[in-house]
């Protein structure tokens, strides 16, 4: 009891003592950017990801269509890529008054800090702790604190939604993650373990994304495709090859890129899905009863797997792949862990291998390097995705032949 009262208390001390650090910094224009210009981190203005939520709000507010540019839009944040549900809550919370945005903004850093401290307390390996202060003190979490982008309230739902005991509650903080972006839905693979709480948040998320669908066509339009070495994704990779097809004169051009994003895109997911599928074991007697880090494992592993095939993402998202951590580095073969946790600490800075000219032999070479860790780490998941699935899944196959 004492323990887990000390445990607690290092939860608070240490979201405290983050949250309000980075909040007093914020205040100076000046000392932010010189701390993050320290680490090497291009700073803007202070949580600038969701400050736009405000300059999207008011978009809506002077009669614009937030989806689309208008005579106001900012040279940065021009259109939304949100689910227009993100103009609401801003509008409800009245997050253009400070005093509300900064409520707001030390909230989500005390739960934010407080759940990876939490987790770093419930990871038993001490591989996954080592890694997971790696990913505190990586570019990539740097960057996602910076601007306080979204993906630091989709992460800490996404968390909930693992830790919780009770169906409803999962269903909910799953529903709320989905509801706010549409990638966690990859994520729908914790409901694995019965199949009728599978299906209920399968129906759920697919009645959800038919009601915006029309949102989902212009988010779609409105992504940008990032072709830089902090980014990774099957239109990342397609954006760079058409950039150096264009520039050197090759194959590649405006008229028939989109068929050559999109067959990437299918190349890639065809390549995870016989990865996965080859280590299904159908056969097998499904488990009915899914561990925590199986759990955590499916969710890491699904967002990284489904965001990776079919769009371009910063390598804030990377976030998710310490969900991963704990199947991972369980795993007997003492070559393959190696790998992976280099390939991830690599990853986690992917930001201080970007700069220099884009088209010069020194940037491709850092590129192709990096990309090909990212690249790694994909068919290591697919690989333990399809056995952590396969304790779930299972086939009567005699009885399918009596039908």
């Amino acid at each position: 009891m004492k323990f887990l009262r000390k445990e607690f208390f290092c939860k608070i001390i240490f979201s405290l003592s983050v949250s309000f650090f980075l909040f007093f910094l914020s205040k100076s224009n000046v000392d932010w950017l010189e701390f993050w210009g320290f680490l090497s981190i291009p700073a803007s203005d202070p949580f600038s990801d969701f400050k736009a939520l405000n300059i999207f709000l008011s978009y809506k507010e002077l009669g614009f269509n937030p989806y689309l540019r208008n005579p106001y839009s900012d040279s940065v944040h021009s259109v939304l890529i949100y689910p227009s549900i993100w103009l609401h809550i801003v509008d409800y919370l009245k997050l253009n008054i400070p005093l509300n945005f900064e409520i707001a903004v030390i909230v989500i850093l005390l739960i934010y800090f407080f759940i990876l401290a939490d987790l770093f307390y419930r990871l038993q390996n001490k591989y996954c702790k080592y890694l997971l202060v790696v990913f505190l003190f990586s570019s990539s979490n740097f960057l996602l604190v910076e601007r306080l982008n979204v993906e630091i309230i989709l992460f800490c739902l996404i968390y909930f939604a693992i830790i919780s005991r009770n169906f409803i509650n999962q269903l909910i903080f799953y529903s709320l993650a989905l509801i706010l972006k549409i990638f966690p839905l990859f994520s729908i693979f914790m409901f694995i373990e019965k199949k009728k709480q599978y299906f209920m948040a399968l129906i759920f998320s697919i009645f959800y994304l038919f009601i915006i669908r029309e949102e989902i066509t212009l988010i779609k339009a409105n992504i940008i495709e990032y072709a830089l070495i902090f980014a990774y994704g099957s239109l990342s990779i397609s954006k760079a090859i058409y950039f150096y097809s264009t520039k050197f004169n090759f194959i590649i051009n405006e008229d028939n890129y989109f068929i050559f994003k999109n067959l990437i895109s299918f190349v890639i997911g065809l390549s995870a899905l016989i990865i996965i599928i080859t280590n299904l074991n159908l056969k097998k007697k499904a488990i009915s009863t899914i561990s925590d880090k199986e759990k955590m494992f499916l969710v890491g592993a699904g967002i990284y797997i489904g965001t990776f095939i079919t769009s371009a993402n910063i390598d804030y998202r990377l976030i998710f792949l310490v969900f991963t951590l704990p199947v991972i580095l369980n795993y007997e073969k003492q070559s393959l862990k190696i790998i992976y946790i280099i390939c991830l600490i690599i990853c986690f800075n992917s930001l201080l291998f970007e700069g220099g000219n884009p088209y010069s032999l020194i940037y491709f070479i850092k590129a192709f390097f990096i990309y090909l860790m990212k690249f790694i780490i994909f068919f290591i998941n697919c690989y333990f995705f399809g056995m952590v699935c396969s304790k779930f899944i299972s086939i009567n196959f005699r009885s399918l032949k009596n039908f």
